[in-house]
């Protein structure tokens, strides 16, 4: 895997003895699933399974179902993750006789797989897509362990409010869960993604545009841009409304944690620690035919339950890197 520059980890690199407000982030007690830990999604339950699962449901609907995560035993590896997950939610599909298990474009489900790290070191591939035209959205998470151990973690869902819907990935139940998880083995933090934020990251929606830089020498910089319309007093017409946000300073990065300090922010914003992961998706029209995509799990102020937020009130962002970016 391809990662950014090398950036100097004696800047960037945080002892754990150092502690800053995280927000949002996972709360509650650590349970197991075997060996493993997790902390349960705020409004889930857990309880065990047949064959050693661990199956953790949240409250919806019964058109609205269903909505659940099943944490498996790990198993041996055979193959590669990608094909490991997809095999394993096809397994699925066919017993419940749902059709095959493909991404949002309609190819094979390992189109969509993401390919990352986690902040203390363990490899893992994700995938999302639907199966047949059931409308079930099934989400996998294949964790290398090492010693040739694979845990698979599948969330099955079916209204974007459960972990969100074959086109709108990123959900913060599920970015909660995996920031919780503790492999055996893994117990230090990881100096990984603190390479591989280096770089310039965007967004651009329909009335939203972002922009994060994070340099080698631990300076950030931010910008944000939002477009709203709002009534006029004439009959008849709008008035365009742009709003924006910028931010500079210094950043540090502890395992899957990024600390970033603005000193013009307000109180909320001057010191924010966030989660984030980076992950590489196939894209063949990219230089080396793929994408690398940052996400940070944010708040939301107004905590609305609308696409990209859950009942929490946090999302998850989308950032890609500049392709401009320098590889080593």
């Amino acid at each position: 895997m391809h990662v950014p520059l090398r950036c100097p980890l004696a800047t960037l690199a945080m002892t754990a003895s150092v502690a800053f407000a995280q927000i949002p982030r996972p709360q509650g007690p650590v349970q197991y699933h075997g060996q493993v830990g997790f902390i349960v999604p705020d409004g889930w339950t857990a309880q065990k399974g047949a064959n050693g699962a661990t199956i953790l449901t949240h409250p919806m609907s019964l058109d609205q179902q269903p909505c659940q995560i099943m944490m498996l035993s790990p198993g041996r590896a055979q193959g590669d993750l990608a094909t490991m997950g997809a095999s394993l939610v096809q397994g699925f599909a066919n017993a419940n006789r749902l059709g095959p298990y493909h991404d949002q474009n309609g190819r094979d489900a390992r189109q969509s797989r993401e390919e990352g790290v986690s902040g203390t070191g363990w490899n893992y591939v994700d995938l999302a897509g639907q199966m047949g035209q059931s409308g079930i959205t099934a989400r996998v998470l294949m964790i290398d362990m090492g010693g040739g151990q694979v845990l698979p973690i599948v969330g099955f869902s079916k209204h974007y409010l459960c972990l969100g819907s074959m086109y709108v990935r990123d959900n913060d139940i599920w970015a909660m869960l995996f920031h919780s998880l503790q492999i055996p083995g893994y117990t230090e933090d990881s100096p990984k993604l603190a390479e591989q934020i280096v770089g310039m990251w965007t967004s651009v929606g329909s009335n939203v545009g972002n922009s994060e830089i994070f340099a080698p020498n631990g300076r950030y910089s931010t910008v944000s841009v939002y477009r709203s319309y709002e009534s006029s007093s004439s009959p008849g017409y709008v008035w365009e409304v742009d709003r924006s946000w910028a931010g500079d300073g210094p950043y540090e990065v502890h395992g899957d944690r990024v600390h970033t300090r603005n000193p013009k922010g307000s109180d909320t914003e001057r010191d924010v620690t966030r989660y984030f992961t980076v992950v590489r998706m196939p894209n063949e029209s990219k230089p080396g035919g793929y994408d690398y995509i940052l996400r940070m799990v944010e708040r939301s102020f107004d905590g609305s339950p609308t696409w990209g937020f859950s009942n929490s009130g946090n999302f998850v962002t989308h950032m890609v890197r500049s392709p401009d970016t320098p590889h080593q």
